[in-house]
């Protein structure tokens, strides 16, 4: 079972940011040149106002981290800076993942989508944003997300992406007219956390 958790301990945050930085290095989304020469760590401008979440297996094994970015007064989203989009307040940008190789093909990655809506249930939070490839935006829409995205692709994170908002009125709207179809997923999203 994996248990997920916000990054609040002392040690939480340097743990995320091991962890992201590890898988970022082996996947070739950074390079030594990004990191931090003194702490080792990649680090970048939206961490100091985000949420950090992570993922810990049976062993009590770190096996993946996931960020929400929040806005607000003097704060940007990714979406903004790389997207010129405008964000409603009370908003956040999914961003920031990584999941240990052995744990891709899991269901750790939707287990974060667990933790994000319990975490903007918590917050207030109803306007998810995100940058995604295309078919991870085919994914999603194929199983029922409703996802809208909000622009054209750019070649961001080395890769061509889109803009996307994710609206937490609409997702449970979804959630309520399949529970009959599939009541075990629908179960997932809206048992308490």
């Amino acid at each position: 079972m994996t248990r997920y958790r916000v990054a609040e301990s002392a040690d939480d945050p340097a743990t995320y940011h091991r962890l992201r930085t590890a898988v970022y290095l082996e996947t070739g989304l950074v390079t030594t040149a990004d990191v931090d020469s003194t702490t080792g760590l990649y680090v970048d401008r939206y961490d100091d106002h985000s949420i950090h979440l992570l993922a810990t297996n049976d062993d009590g094994l770190d096996v993946g981290c996931w960020r929400m970015v929040e806005s607000g007064p003097g704060r940007t989203l990714p979406v903004t800076d790389h997207f010129d989009i405008d964000v409603v307040p009370d908003s956040f940008e999914s961003s920031g993942s990584a999941i240990v190789p052995a744990y891709r093909k899991s269901l750790v990655g939707l287990g974060f989508f667990r933790a994000m809506l319990a975490v903007s249930d918590d917050r207030g939070f109803d306007a998810a944003y995100g940058i995604v490839e295309q078919g991870y935006l085919d994914h999603a829409r194929a199983i029922g997300i409703p996802i809208d995205v909000l622009g054209g692709p750019r070649f961001v994170f080395n890769t061509d992406n889109v803009p996307v908002v994710v609206r937490r009125h609409e997702l449970m709207a979804v959630l309520g007219t399949v529970a009959e179809a599939l009541p075990h997923f629908v179960d997932f999203f809206l048992q308490p956390f």
